[in-house]
């Protein structure tokens, strides 16, 4: 199965290296294995670590904003530019575990989509109570059963992509 990796990165520099590493072994449990990065518009050298990366791991593809135009439009567009039957996304904080990647790609047999979700948020205890409640009232509306729809680690059949729409500052 060949599976494209999508990863909206925004000042992410010291995350990079140790990122692509983790990419990198994993990149053989799959017959075809790409990367994309989308840089929305880093200031930070973010920029510099991606083009090094690229001179490495030949899976690697990076997209640049020169200017910031959000993460959801840079996971979007990452998302239409890939080439592979199966498009994971996941955040470039490292908050998400590229090693969680094969295990959510084979959940997607008879399925369209599998999300994950973050076990040991990185985030302030305000932030996780927010989070957990906003998550609450939304599986209370939705009754989706979906347990941390923050969490940027997917994986989706290339042919739902079509039917995402674009939403300006909403992700």
């Amino acid at each position: 199965m060949d599976i494209s990796v999508v990863i909206p990165v925004l000042d992410e520099s010291e995350n990079i290296q140790p990122l692509l590493e983790e990419l990198s072994a994993i990149s053989r449990c799959f017959e075809g294995f790409e990367v994309c990065v989308i840089d929305d518009g880093s200031s930070d050298g973010t920029d510099e670590r991606l083009r090094e990366g690229q001179g490495t791991y030949a899976w690697l593809r990076v997209l640049r904003h020169d200017s910031p135009r959000g993460q959801s439009a840079s996971m979007l567009e990452g998302m239409w530019s890939s080439r592979a039957d199966v498009i994971v996304t996941m955040d470039g904080d490292r908050q998400n575990n590229p090693a969680d990647i094969p295990s959510i790609v084979d959940a997607l047999d008879g399925v369209d989509v599998v999300c994950g979700f973050r076990a040991k948020r990185k985030d302030s205890a305000s932030r996780r109570y927010a989070s957990r409640i906003a998550n609450r009232v939304r599986n209370w509306v939705t009754r989706d059963g979906i347990r941390d729809t923050g969490c940027s680690l997917k994986a989706f059949r290339c042919e739902c992509v079509a039917d995402l729409p674009l939403l300006d500052g909403v992700h």
